[in-house]
């Protein structure tokens, strides 16, 4: 289960050097997405660096890189916390997001072939049975970028990869609500780029985006409301 996961789990899955900055950043950047280390909350590098397992110079570093991502921040005396994502940051987050996807939609349309598209369907099935909500988050972001990728704009495709960092920090909330009607969407869009319809393939792209960044909105809410009842 998802609450069974701990930081010093996720250490022991992702096996890796611990004297690297970008090793730790990884560790710290998943127990972020999963909710281990809450939004808002302060991170003790003394504490952090015992529980990994690293030194004190490398863990900075790691909190410097998500420092970069937005995922953390660093306020004088205080430290480092869990930066907390509003919703309108959610809003237009996503709204940048769709601009970018459809534009390289628009663009790699030409040259998708049937090989993209076969491999989207088999990254649609796996994503079917998946339980786990960032194995699912990252083949969601395979299955989009499969289509992207021909377009060959790498510098809009490092942006959008940023965007998404941000965007599907908070997967884990509303992924439960989405899930089917998701998949549904994935659907629609790989049947109408496999048809050739570009204009079919940006109206399911753009249903969908617009979609998932109300539902995260609904959910965030439903989520603060919650805590401001406790």
């Amino acid at each position: 289960m998802e609450g069974d996961i701990t930081l010093e789990i996720l250490a022991e899955r992702m096996a890796g050097d611990s004297s690297a900055p970008y090793y730790i950043a990884g560790i710290l950047r998943e127990a972020i997405y999963r909710g281990i280390l809450p939004e808002g909350k302060p991170l003790h590098q003394a504490s952090l660096a015992l529980r990994l397992g690293v030194s004190p110079i490398p863990l900075r570093e790691a909190l410097r890189l998500l420092e970069t991502e937005g995922l953390v921040s660093f306020s004088g005396y205080r430290g480092a916390a869990v930066t907390a994502l509003s919703l309108e940051e959610a809003r237009e987050l996503y709204e940048m997001v769709a601009a970018l996807e459809t534009n390289l939609m628009r663009i790699a349309f030409p040259r998708i072939t049937r090989r993209v598209v076969e491999e989207a369907a088999g990254v649609l099935a796996v994503m079917e049975s998946e339980e786990d909500c960032i194995k699912w988050r990252d083949r969601n972001q395979m299955f989009h970028t499969l289509f992207y990728e021909p377009a060959d704009r790498p510098l809009t495709l490092d942006m959008l990869a940023r965007l998404r960092q941000k965007t599907d920090r908070n997967i884990r909330i509303h992924l439960a609500s989405m899930r089917e009607e998701s998949q549904r969407q994935h659907r629609e869009i790989l049947n109408a780029v496999a048809g050739g319809s570009l204009e079919n393939a940006l109206r399911a792209l753009s249903f969908h985006l617009d979609y998932t960044s109300n539902d995260l909105q609904s959910c965030m809410r439903s989520e603060s409301g919650g805590k401001r009842k406790l």
